[in-house]
């Protein structure tokens, strides 16, 4: 929109700036965001729904289970390609929207090596390199709400009580004004609330002394409630409608050097290092228009609004590195069973984060007489910080019947729970761990994959997965009036929206073509998730009602078209 456009060139003032000092650690949200991984990888793999964990030689599986590695009696190159089409679409009451898509992925690049020994060379040793995309921020949400009841600027002011006004915009000892974020001091205000309340968005509550006007630490949004005034008059509520639109991008890409054998054609193992590299950027927009809202005026008070407009933008990156480790086994008893057993430690990634937010305002009196106009923006936010993603357990039962068919059954077990934020020096940010187990649980995926050869060159492949959600009734509730007793959901930066996710699934299918040692495979894999967007947190406003946010549904329908070709040698 041409109202979106120009928050984003008034934000490009901000970039000039001098970098500030960190106002906001990592939220619970952000944890969970940056942990996700989704199933990608070789054509083979994915037409399987990724049920690999007891079956192995292929290029993806031994990232799942390294002990895939041992069962290779050659060597083996492979590439994959894949094609993203996203399909992101909005609920909200009355309309939706949806927002397409597509992009090109490389899913997977490997190669593994074999030595063969002993009498019957029934002990083997193998090696490999592979590149796996381990998830795709690549989505566009955007939406109309109406029928919510506040504002987000009285979510801010009910943040902001307690503040000094003066230390929202700050003088020098010869009364010359301060850029407002020179505050560096450990009990600085958040920049939202300097933010909002610079740009005309919250003011503070006054008080009369002699005839003069005093500003207090109590403040107040633009939303009234409306009902019955100390004198007696009746006062209209306000009323209104929002528009928001998230934009993401980016990729969490994992580069594995594996390892492992083969004991007698009965027992597989293996060990793998993985390197991560990640990059993800958010882009939030939301606006506000009022009708019948208190205006907060300068030095302080409030005169009441016909018509008034409020805008957010909120930009943030992350980038960064990490490492994990994995092990795992296969035991073969008989030809026709495989069990497999595998275990990831976190993801200990050393990020950098960098942000910045900028507000809009005007609004029209309801008397007549000059509209009022606000503005603020602030500089560049940016730190580092540490984050350990959940491990993870897997156990895979596997069939061979007939010699042409392969039934594989996975059980995945990630433990979201125990995420961790740390700064920089190693230090928990205790507060946000604290709430990462208040607001999320582990998760348990099944995955059931078949393979029938229907010829000595040509297999079929299908599969399915379901993923159940990892949040608790402390975040997935907290937007309703059953989860008022569960408070403010924790987020940070300058957005405060969040966003919930419900169960994932995947329906796959695929085949595969070999002749003599090349190889080619397809797959298709359809994914569907329903989320809850949140513009922002459940709170107590200044009336002292417990108020929900403005709300969406979001569904995600992604279809992947992915192919593989490799050699074996």
């Amino acid at each position: 929109t041409q109202r979106f456009n120009n928050m984003k060139k008034l934000i490009l003032s901000a970039l000039a700036l001098t970098t500030a000092a960190a106002t906001f650690a990592q939220s619970p949200i952000d944890a969970m965001q940056l942990s996700q991984t989704e199933l990608r990888g070789t054509a083979r793999f994915m037409s399987m729904a990724g049920a690999f964990t007891a079956l192995g030689s292929d290029l993806s599986a031994i990232n799942q289970n390294p002990a895939g590695i041992g069962m290779y009696r050659g060597s083996d190159v492979g590439l994959t390609l894949g094609i993203d089409i996203n399909s992101n679409k909005t609920f909200w009451t009355g309309g939706s929207d949806t927002q397409t898509k597509t992009t090109a992925n490389l899913n997977n690049a490997g190669y593994v090596g074999t030595y063969n020994f002993g009498a019957a060379n029934d002990y083997s040793v193998s090696w490999g390199f592979t590149y796996n995309r381990l998830y795709r921020f690549n989505r566009m949400y955007n939406g109309n709400l109406s029928g919510f009841g506040n504002s987000l600027t009285n979510y801010i002011a009910s943040l902001t009580d307690g503040v000094n006004p003066e230390d929202l915009w700050m003088s020098d000892s010869h009364g010359k004004e301060l850029f407002p974020y020179d505050n560096y001091s450990a009990n600085a205000p958040d920049w939202m609330s300097i933010l909002f309340y610079n740009s005309g968005m919250i003011n503070s509550e006054t008080v009369e002394d002699g005839g003069d006007i005093y500003e207090t630490d109590q403040y107040r949004g633009m939303w009234q409630n409306g009902g019955v005034d100390s004198n007696g008059n009746r006062v209209r509520a306000t009323s209104g409608a929002a528009d928001f639109l998230i934009r993401e991008k980016g990729h969490a890409d994992e580069y594995d050097i594996n390892f492992g054998g083969n004991v007698k054609n009965v027992f597989y193992w293996g060990i793998s290092v993985g390197i991560t590299d990640l990059n993800w950027t958010r882009e939030y927009w939301y606006a506000e228009h009022l009708e019948n809202s208190l205006m907060p005026v300068a030095p302080a008070g409030y005169q009441l609004a016909s018509h008034s407009d409020t805008e957010l933008y909120s930009f943030h990156r992350i980038d960064g590195t990490g490492a994990n480790f994995k092990v795992g086994a296969i035991l073969k008893p008989i030809n026709e069973l495989r069990i497999g057993l595998a275990v990831h430690t976190p993801t200990y990634y050393t990020l950098s984060s960098t942000g910045f937010g900028s507000t809009m305002f005007n609004m029209t009196p309801a008397g007549g007489g000059r509209s009022f106009d606000g503005e603020e923006s602030t500089p560049i936010d940016s730190y580092d910080f540490n984050l350990n993603t959940p491990w993870k357990l897997m156990a895979g039962v596997a069939g061979v019947i007939g010699g042409r068919g392969i039934l594989s059954f996975d059980y995945e077990y990630d433990a979201f729970g125990d995420m961790k934020l740390k700064w920089d020096d190693g230090t928990d940010m205790t507060y946000n761990n604290d709430n990462i187990k208040k607001y999320y649980k582990g998760t348990s995926t099944i995955r059931l994959g078949g393979e029938f050869r229907a010829t000595p060159q040509l297999s079929i492949r299908a599969g399915y997965s379901y993923s159940t959600s990892a949040a608790k009734p402390e975040l997935k509730d907290a937007n309703t009036a059953y989860g008022k007793s569960y408070g403010e959901v924790s987020t940070a930066g300058q957005d405060p929206s969040y966003r919930v996710n419900d169960d994932t699934q995947y329906i796959t299918c695929g085949l595969g073509y070999k002749y003599q040692g090349l190889y080619f495979d397809l797959a298709y894999v359809y994914k569907h998730r329903t989320s809850a967007f949140n513009a922002f947190t459940p709170f107590t406003d200044a009336y002292a009602d417990w108020s929900t946010a403005p709300s969406a549904k979001l569904t995600d329908n992604k279809s992947q078209i992915v192919a593989t070709i490799g050699y074996r040698f």
